[in-house]
C-alpha cells in the first residue's frame, strides 16, 4: 500500500471550478489522489496546475488515472511534486491500460491495478441499466473516475475525515476545457442518465464511519450526518 494505514485525514483533489477552494483546506491533509490530468502547457497559464501544486508540494500524493492518453502529466510535474505511484480505473490489463502502464512506466512510475472489491459499486449502475454478469458497460468499469478514487479512498483507505475538492458533478464547468473533453451539456446528460449524485449518496451512506467534508458546486446534495459541505 502506497499510502499509510489508519490515516486521521485523507484528500481527493479534483477539477471541477470548486477546487480553487483547495488552500481553505490544504493543509487538513498530507496524503491525497489528485484524478486525471490538471497540466496543459509547459508554461501552466491554462491549467489547474498553477492552482494546485503549490499547495500539494510537500504532500504524499499519488495519480489517480483513467486510461486514456491524455491522463498523464507531464514527466517534469510527477518530479516536481514527488509523484512515485500511479492508481488505475481497472482491475485488469487490457491492450490500452497496458500501453499506458509503459508510458507510465517509462516515467519511473510505479502503476496500480484497482483492487477487485471495489467493482462491488459497480452494483449500482448494473441494477439501474439491467446489466447481467457479462456485460462490458458498467458492469467491469466506472463511469467517473473522481467519483471511483473517492470510492477507493472510503471503502480501502477509511481515513477519519476525508476531504474532497472540485467534485462538482458537472453543475459547473471546469476552470480549463481541453480540446479532448466531451462538451458540457454531454457531460450534464451522462451525470443524470447515471444519477451520478444519488450513486455518490449511496457511497456515503456505505461508509458511515468516514466523514465526508466537500468543497463543491453541485446544489443538490442532501445533509447526512457523515457529510459536510465547507
Amino acid at each position: 500500500m502506497y499510502f499509510p494505514k489508519n490515516l486521521e485525514n485523507f484528500g481527493v483533489v479534483l477539477k471541477g471550478s470548486s477546487v480553487v477552494g483547495l488552500p481553505k483546506v490544504s493543509d487538513k491533509f498530507e496524503n491525497c489522489f489528485i484524478v486525471n490530468n490538471i497540466d496543459k502547457n509547459k508554461n501552466n497559464q491554462e491549467s489547474e496546475y498553477s492552482i494546485i501544486a503549490p499547495y500539494i508540494k510537500e504532500k504524499n500524493v499519488v495519480h489517480f488515472v483513467n486510461r486514456l492518453q491524455t491522463a498523464p502529466l507531464l514527466k517534469e510535474h510527477y518530479e516536481e511534486l514527488g509523484i512515485e505511484n500511479i492508481q488505475f480505473t481497472k482491475p485488469e490489463l487490457d491492450p490500452q491500460l497496458a500501453y499506458m502502464k509503459s508510458v507510465y512506466e517509462s516515467y519511473g512510475l510505479k502503476c496500480h491495478l484497482l483492487p477487485l472489491e471495489l467493482l462491488e459499486y459497480n452494483k449500482y449502475f448494473a441494477d439501474k441499466y439491467y446489466l447481467q454478469p457479462g456485460d462490458s458497460n458498467y458492469s467491469k468499469k466506472h463511469p467517473n473516475t473522481g467519483v471511483l478514487s473517492i470510492i477507493y479512498a472510503a471503502h480501502i483507505l477509511k481515513p477519519k475525515n476525508l476531504w474532497i475538492i472540485g467534485l462538482d458533478f458537472y453543475q459547473s464547468d471546469y476552470l480549463f476545457r481541453r480540446p479532448w473533453h466531451n462538451p458540457l451539456e454531454n457531460q450534464q446528460l451522462k451525470m443524470k442518465n447515471t444519477d451520478m449524485v444519488g450513486h455518490f449518496i449511496d457511497i456515503v451512506k456505505k461508509n458511515d464511519d468516514v466523514n465526508f467534508k466537500m468543497i463543491t458546486k453541485c446544489n443538490n446534495l442532501p445533509e447526512m450526518e457523515n457529510l459536510e459541505i465547507i
